[in-house]
């Protein structure tokens, strides 16, 4: 102590370093919109600063400060990750996607948008910091502290440990984890949870005795889709799925200075079945994910996305159903064919054909963003179908409403008014309207080519395209109350073969519930893996969220859920959605109780490659034989 008493700059230095480190992470949590707890979070970064300094003791003094540099650098630089992605994703980074590092350039611009000029204040104490370590070895320096160095290491080591572990849960969401006590105990709790489980919990989700149950779910499921009144009918038909790139369903039907911003939409959704009501069921594998559920019928389980931890299982895709069928199946998406490990993965999804950039079918004659333009893809694809073999499937990923939804001058179609040029909104709006352009080129191309009358057409958003920092602009420009249920609400469309007058179904669904529809629609009797069911049948959905939000919250026609950070179901909040207001907890408990199976369904399916295996006997029937 006598050492500490004499280099009264070193304890102002963990002082101040304390200070910044606290501040910052109050700063972090009030952006999360949850309520720090100011002592842990304190604590857990005093023991920071006690670890870092502790290297300035070191025996070799400019080693120590090398190291003590680098710690303190990486950390911020790795705090200011967290806070880039939780903009985008609601939660902090994990261990598992750093894989993903190398995929960072090709995203770039989408990243830049989520940077703030306000941002300085997170970074602004590294110079600071160093300078100040700089300026102690020069004017104070120690010696003999090797046992004060190792002393203050496994203080400070200590503290954050003890933290992590006597205030943090599994259940706990990643925002509040944070809130409580600070970034770094979040990371050490994650990444020390992580091992654990993988080290030591046995998966015994579903035992055999659990097993006939399962699949008695599933075939359940399949049944109520021929309660569909389309079950059947379009049996053989092609079928074509429009993936749109960051489309919510506000823009359909708005105008902007008396201009549609969706014309082409508007007038298909009035010959066609429309689903206003859908909504997204993402991971972190984003669109990738969304493609995931729209065509498996499960949960992205995982913290890396389905193609990325799991792209090697056996599927019950909808590519892998109707390739026994005798369709010819693809997929088209216009970057390169390894963006998000789609090639890999691709090949257990069942597509016979990838057409993506660098494909010899495939020309990038126009690229927009992060890859060939919407209308060079669809015109090329047009093409490519006279030549299919017939029925075909093909799944097609638009890029080009990618974020940062920054189009060349030439595109920008959309007459805005000057107040909402060059903003984040009028940007939006004017990606959303060169799709929607080019997807009424695409239908015309479609009809000229006699492919039109034998084909579904599904269309519908993979994402939100604006962040809940754009909720008052939205509000300001365009009137719209872009709150989460807005947030996560995207369009379904679907046209069958021969529709001239549109359906409108306001019921609940997601994207979980689009192959369902379309086996449906199809007549497809085979047993199928589907959590989702199809939305033309006489059937009340549930909508349960895995991520993007706090888990286990859900929305259906009657109630909507908002699960509490903690992770404990009475502490969560149900809206009547008659009433719009709070009401009795447990009248969402069957609802809570019916996602909740389903995630861990979904999860045991994926981390144990159980899909191929549900069926191997045979369905189960509904007495439970086979």
């Amino acid at each position: 102590m006598n050492l500490l008493k004499k280099n009264y700059f070193f304890i102002l230095l963990i002082s101040l370093m304390t200070l910044l480190w606290t501040l910052k992470n109050i700063f972090f949590v009030h952006e999360t919109e949850l309520a720090p707890n100011r002592l842990l979070i304190f604590c857990s970064s005093l023991g920071f600063s006690i670890l870092v300094a502790s290297f300035l003791l070191f025996r070799f003094k400019w080693i120590g400060y090398s190291l003590a540099v680098i710690l303190y650098t990486s950390t911020s630089f790795l705090f200011y990750a967290d806070i880039v992605y939780n903009r985008y994703y609601h939660a902090i980074l994990r261990i598992e996607l750093l894989s993903q590092a190398k995929q960072l350039h090709k995203i770039k611009d989408s990243i830049y948008s989520l940077i703030y000029h306000s941002d300085i204040w997170y970074l602004m104490d590294i110079p600071i910091i160093i300078l100040l370590m700089f300026f102690f070895l020069k004017k104070w320096p120690i010696k003999n502290g090797k046992i004060a160095g190792v002393s203050l290491f496994s203080v400070g080591a200590g503290i954050i440990f003890a933290i992590s572990y006597f205030s943090l849960q599994f259940t706990y969401s990643d925002q509040y984890k944070v809130s409580l006590t600070g970034v770094i105990p979040a990371h050490v709790y994650d990444l020390s949870w992580n091992i654990y489980k993988r080290t030591y919990i046995k998966q015994t989700f579903l035992q055999e005795n659990n097993l006939a149950s399962i699949r008695k779910e599933f075939t359940e499921k399949q049944e109520i889709q021929k309660s569909s009144p389309y079950f059947g009918k379009f049996k053989g038909k092609n079928i074509i799925m429009v993936q749109t790139e960051a489309l919510n369903a506000f823009p359909i039907n708005l105008k902007v200075d008396g201009q549609e911003v969706t014309p082409n939409l508007n007038k298909l959704i009035q010959t066609s079945h429309y689903y206003p009501n859908t909504y997204l069921q993402i991971g972190r594998g984003n669109t990738s994910d969304a493609e995931f559920v729209a065509n498996n019928s499960l949960y992205p389980m995982g913290y890396v996305g389905a193609y990325k931890g799991f792209p090697k299982n056996d599927y019950l895709s909808f590519a892998n159903v109707l390739n026994d069928l005798g369709y010819s199946t693809s997929a088209t998406h216009g970057n390169s064919p390894e963006f998000w490990n789609r090639l890999e993965a691709y090949k257990k999804q069942g597509y016979s054909k990838f057409y993506s950039k660098g494909d010899p079918e495939i020309v990038a004659d126009e690229i927009i963003g992060l890859g060939i333009s919407d209308r060079s893809i669809f015109r090329q694809m047009a093409q490519i179908y006279k030549k299919e073999n017939k029925p075909f499937f093909n799944f097609i990923i638009s890029l080009s409403s990618h974020r940062p939804f920054v189009l060349p001058e030439k595109y920008q179609l959309l007459p805005l008014p000057e107040k909402m040029k060059n903003t984040s909104t009028g940007n939006y709006l004017e990606s959303i309207h060169y799709f929607d352009d080019s997807l009424g080129y695409f239908i015309d191309q479609l009809k000229a080519e006699g492919i039109w009358d034998d084909t579904i057409l599904v269309v519908y958003g993979d994402h939100y395209g604006p962040l809940p920092i754009d909720e008052k602009q939205i509000k300001d420009f365009l009137n719209v109350d872009f709150n989460e249920k807005t947030r996560f609400n995207i369009p379904l469309v679907i046209h069958h073969p021969g529709e001239e007058k549109g359906v409108l179904n306001e019921g609940v669904g997601s994207q979980m519930d689009i192959y369902p529809t379309l086996t449906a629609l199809l007549g497809i009797k085979e047993p199928l893996v589907q959590l989702g069911t199809s939305l033309d049948a006489d059937y009340h959905q549930i909508v349960g969220f895995a991520f993007e939000t706090t888990r286990y919250s859900f929305y259906s026609d009657d109630y909507d859920y908002i699960a509490a950070h903690q992770g404990v179901f009475e502490l969560g909040t149900c809206i009547d959605n008659h009433t719009k207001k709070p009401t009795d907890v447990q009248k969402c408990k069957k609802g809570y109780d019916s996602i909740f199976n389903d995630m861990q369904t979904s999860t045991f399916l994926l981390e144990n490659n159980w899909i191929g295996k549900i069926f191997e006997n045979g369905p189960v029937l509904a007495n439970g034989r086979n």
